[in-house]
Formats: C-alpha cells, sequence, structure tokens
C-alpha cells in the first residue's frame, strides 16, 4: 500500500500501481473519453470542425490531474478518433491538434501539482485554479492552436478564425466548469483511493 497527503493533510492509503492495472484503466478511460469527444462533436456542430458543447474538455482536465501524464498521453490522444469519429475529420487533421489537446489536459494538471492544490476543490484556491486555469485559460490555449491549425488546412480563412475561435473557447469552457466541477467535487474521493490515481506525482 501507498501513502499520500493532499493540501488538507488527510493521509489516504491506496494499492500499489502496476503496468497491468494502469494499462486496462486507462484503456477503460481512453474509450470513455471517445465517447463522450464523438458525441460532443456531433452534438452541436457550428462549422469548420468545431463544436459549440463539448463535455469530453472535462474529461481532459480531469484526466491530467487524476493520472498525472498518463492522462494528458490519453487526453491528446483520444480526440484523433472522437473526432475522425463524431465530425469526420481526417486523421492526419487531427493530428496536428495534439498541441492543442495537450494544453487542455497539462496546464491545469501542472498548476494543480506546483502549488499542492486539491482536486477536491475544498478551497477558494482550488477553486479559483480550477475555473481560471482549468477551465477558462488552457481553452484560450486551445482554441487558439486548433482553430490555427484548421486555418492552416484551409478549412476557414483568417478572418473567419475568431468566430470558429469563440465557438471552440464556449463550447469547451461552460461543460468543463459544469460536468468538471462536479465530477471533482463527487468522484476524487473515491478515484483518490484507487490504483491508478496518481496524484500528486506525475507517472
Amino acid at each position: 500500500m501507498e501513502r499520500y497527503e493532499v493540501n488538507d493533510m488527510t493521509e489516504v492509503y491506496r494499492p500499489k500501481r502496476t503496468a497491468a492495472t494502469m494499462g486496462s484503466i486507462l484503456a477503460a478511460w481512453t474509450g470513455i473519453c471517445i465517447v463522450v469527444g464523438a458525441y460532443g462533436s456531433m452534438s452541436l456542430p457550428i462549422g469548420g470542425y468545431v463544436s459549440g458543447f463539448w463535455p469530453a474538455m472535462a474529461l481532459q482536465a480531469i484526466g491530467g490531474i487524476w493520472f498525472g501524464m498518463w492522462g494528458v498521453i490519453v487526453a491528446f490522444l483520444f480526440p484523433i478518433i472522437s473526432d475522425a469519429i463524431g465530425e469526420a475529420i481526417p486523421m492526419y487533421v487531427a493530428a496536428t491538434l495534439i498541441p492543442a489537446n495537450f494544453f487542455q489536459a497539462w496546464t491545469v494538471a501542472w498548476v494543480f501539482r506546483r502549488f499542492k492544490l486539491n482536486p477536491e476543490l475544498k478551497t477558494r484556491k482550488d477553486w479559483l485554479a480550477w475555473i481560471l486555469i482549468g477551465c477558462i485559460l488552457q481553452n484560450a490555449i486551445g482554441a487558439t492552436l486548433g482553430t490555427t491549425a484548421f486555418v492552416l488546412w484551409g478549412l476557414f480563412t483568417w478572418e473567419a478564425q475568431p468566430l470558429f475561435w469563440a465557438g471552440w473557447f464556449i463550447g469547451n469552457t461552460w461543460p468543463a466548469i459544469v460536468f468538471g466541477s462536479l465530477i471533482l467535487k463527487i468522484a476524487t474521493p473515491y478515484v483518490k483511493r484507487t490504483r491508478v490515481y496518481v496524484f500528486p506525482d506525475w507517472w
């Protein structure tokens, strides 16, 4: 058993991680993300392969916090499949969104570790970091990188980019605030007792 402490000094014991356990659980997490991502891509398309409702963003951010770099890797790989299913984006185009999806998961994961914040969102500082970084800043970064990639592929023009940027940003941000906050508050106390929860480590 491993022991770790969160920022409220609560000691939690969890079973040791194994490669097989990490692989199986993260495969299941990837499957969930693909389904949610494909649903979001199909649910409210606004053109240019941009959706006005993409709840998988909440899972991207949470995965980075809970599962460290394992979650970040899942976060930038699963959209290649979910976008191909939900919006018929060619995989080679979806692959160019890896930088956008990387920052949509890594940024808040780094902040929570750097400042020793609590994924259960118990303090005002936890909430501010989650909303400002996890739901707003990293989606602004992702929207900028993602829509720029689409412009370079010729999917829409530079003049149209601000419109699609706004659609990406809004479509990612509000599901992250609503669903992501609920998942962190409700599920983290249970997930942190499992073998695949790596916080505050990265691996």
